[in-house]
């Protein structure tokens, strides 16, 4: 029986299949992981080591490179770990790979190249232990659980097993022995542990998949296309993949010749993912670090000592988005460590431990990096005053006043070191941005005088023949008496058109001759569906045989009236569409017959221009074509969003077909 999927339900019997499909690609995302994490540490953190330790007598400057290229390789397969998995992660992008030892160097330079190499030697390795560890510890208790009944006959007798103490611990001891010690009782437990391990494993694993791909996009992925300006001397890395770009926006999108990758890199790469990335491995070290110290050193209780830490590391996270949550927070835990190391402040570093200390300086220097430079003051001074009245009211000796003044100077160069480098990079910004703008401007100008020089050769070639035409056809009766009525009308109709075609020209030439913001202009009335009949018959008076069919609201299906344009866009569209085609038919299949149709609906507009063979009585000969007629037609129906057909019929003729979007 078939199953309706139409409401988004799943069938039952497709649930399991759906479920395993989905185990496999997070299986997939995690177990490789944690290798390719293994192989990435222990070859970039002795090659990263080596290289800055090496920078002094220059070795290092040869070996950074390398290391932080192989970085890059190691981040390309976390990505394609994240998008194999089935995430959406937006393309990173590198600098332009050019030959020479400047741009080998200008790798040391390049912020993505660094944001590789933090993330593999420092994020990637521990998070990937975690995820492993769960995922295979989850999975194997799930299988050994269940299967424990047949493996567990082959384990040495024990003394009480585990559900034997849980037994006694419930009933007070009243249990029997031989039930606590029963085999049978052993195996029912790790049956259901196991099960309950096993229903749990796809939730488990769609968590850790879910927070390894969280992770690695934040760290690794790039900037959205559209917010990284296109440059000529940056190009993308094989990892991204980017939209093309028309020739006419080209131009004005590309910066300055002399600003190459700069632009790219750091957009690439935001100052947002630096500072959580940092704050992140901060609050790591200061957990580690501090919990023993506080508690083995200082003699803190080890509960108290572990909520200090983690309000100290927490400060630091929401100094990132919230610097004034993440001040306060650090104030109240610096307040907290002075108060718990009270009693060690004569034989150890007191108020300030050495730990809390650089967590402070971290804070400061994190909130004036990112912030105005009155609240990196703010985060300097009120954890440093708040323990300065905690010293006071205690009493201070030589050793306090040392912590203090060094904290304090320390924390103090922290903040000038961020005030600076904050307006050094705005300067930057600015100076960017204004080179950028500059290098739009000039392209903008280059574009608008190669756009003139166009409307000048147009105007010097198409424009004076076709005044010529109109001149030569108006004046004609007047300078050849005794033409015949037919023949004064056909050239009535040649200085009709040629002055129509000279309006056109003259439009398109002022739209070539404006900058971009005035192209939306309309300076001329443009042809709409109700043109198409007089387009008809203005064609006919050439001689040429054409049927014209208009049907739809408001039309006659003889073709006497014309359809009421649904939009101006389609109508000028559908217009062209028919201009185009019955020229070509003209030059390229002349004495046939034409059949043109017009199909209006509230949705869509249908064009059809099809035409048979050449007569071959005609005695004038078929014009060859380029083809960029039909090619501006697809330009012109793409634009719409509909689509267009063009070629033979089988009896030797030629079919255009349209299909215009009105939606």
């Amino acid at each position: 029986m078939a199953h309706d999927t139409s409401s988004g339900t799943i069938p039952p019997t497709s649930r399991p299949p759906r479920m395993l499909a989905r185990m496999g690609r997070d299986y997939a995302l995690i177990l490789p992981g944690f290798f390719i994490s293994l192989v990435a540490f222990v070859l970039l953190v002795p090659l990263a080591t080596l290289s800055l330790a090496t920078l002094i007598i220059y070795l290092g400057v040869f070996l950074l490179p390398v290391t932080l290229r192989l970085a890059s390789v190691f981040a390309q397969l976390s990505r394609a770990r994240v998008r194999n998995w089935g995430a959406e992660l937006p393309p990173a992008r590198y600098a332009t790979r050019q030959p020479g030892w400047s741009q080998y160097m200008r790798l040391l330079v390049e912020p993505r190249r660094w944001a590789d190499l933090a993330f593999e030697t420092l994020i990637a390795f521990p998070l990937h232990i975690f995820t492993f560890c769960v995922a295979v510890t989850w999975t194997a208790g799930a299988l050994g659980g269940i299967t424990y009944a047949f493996w567990g006959l082959f384990l040495p007798a024990n003394d009480l097993p585990l559900p034997g103490l849980i037994l006694e611990a419930v009933t007070n001891g009243a249990a029997s022995a031989e039930l606590a010690h029963s085999f049978l009782l052993d195996a029912g437990f790790n049956f259901v542990c196991g099960l309950i391990l096993l229903l749990t494993l796809p939730v488990v694993l769609r968590g850790l998949a879910r927070l390894d791909v969280v992770v690695t996009a934040a760290a690794l992925g790039g900037a959205p296309a559209s917010s990284v300006p296109a440059s000529p001397k940056v190009a993308q890395a094989p990892d991204s993949i980017s939209p093309s770009i028309s020739p006419s926006a080209a131009p004005s999108s590309a910066p300055s010749a002399s600003w190459p990758a700069p632009t790219v890199a750091a957009a690439s790469w935001s100052g947002e993912r630096w500072a959580w990335i940092s704050a992140a491995f901060l609050a790591v070290v200061s957990t580690a670090v501090g919990w023993p110290v506080l508690a083995a050193i200082y003699g803190v209780n080890v509960a108290i000592a572990m909520l200090i830490v983690f309000a100290h590391a927490a400060a630091l996270l929401l100094a990132v988005r919230w610097p004034v949550a993440g001040v306060l927070l650090q104030t109240g835990a610096a307040l907290a460590t002075a108060f718990a190391t009270v009693h060690a402040a004569t034989a150890l570093p007191w108020p300030w431990p050495v730990m809390t200390l650089l967590v402070q300086v971290a804070l400061v220097l994190l909130v004036s990096l990112r912030n105005r430079w009155f609240w990196g003051a703010f985060a300097w001074a009120a954890p440093a005053f708040a323990c300065l009245i905690v010293a006071l009211s205690y009493g201070v000796d030589g050793g306090g006043w040392s912590s203090i003044i060094v904290t304090a100077s320390v924390s103090a160069g922290a903040l000038a070191l961020g005030v600076v480098v904050r307006l050094w990079a705005e300067s930057r910004g600015a100076l960017r941005d204004e080179r950028q703008t500059s290098a739009e401007l000039s392209a903008r100008g280059t574009e608008l005088q190669e756009r003139n020089r166009i409307a000048q050769e147009l105007h010097d070639v198409v424009a004076h023949s076709m005044s010529v035409i109109s001149v030569q056809a108006t004046t004609a009766k007047y300078r050849l008496p005794g033409l015949d009525t037919e023949v004064e009308r056909e050239l009535e109709s040649i200085a009709g058109s040629s002055r129509q075609a000279l309006t056109e020209m003259r439009s398109l030439l002022t739209l070539l001759r404006s900058p971009d913001e005035d192209r939306d202009l309309q300076l001329v009335p443009q042809p709409t569906l109700a043109d198409i009949p007089s387009l008809v018959e203005s064609t006919r008076n050439s001689g040429v045989q054409i049927a014209l069919t208009v049907s739809g609201p408001d039309s006659n299906s003889d073709g006497g009236d014309s359809a009421s344009a649904p939009s101006a866009a389609a109508g000028l569209t559908a217009y062209r569409i028919i201009q185009e085609a019955l020229s070509n038919a003209m030059r390229h299949a002349p004495g046939s017959a034409i059949d043109v149709s017009v199909d209006v609906s509230p949705s869509t507009v249908s064009v059809t221009v099809e035409n048979g063979p050449a007569d071959a009585a005609s005695t004038q000969p078929a014009a060859p074509g380029a083809g960029l007629g039909l090619a501006g037609v697809r330009e012109r129906v793409a634009a719409l969003g509909g689509s267009v057909e063009a070629g033979p019929t089988d009896l030797g003729g030629f079919r255009v077909q349209a299909l215009l979007e009105l939606a």
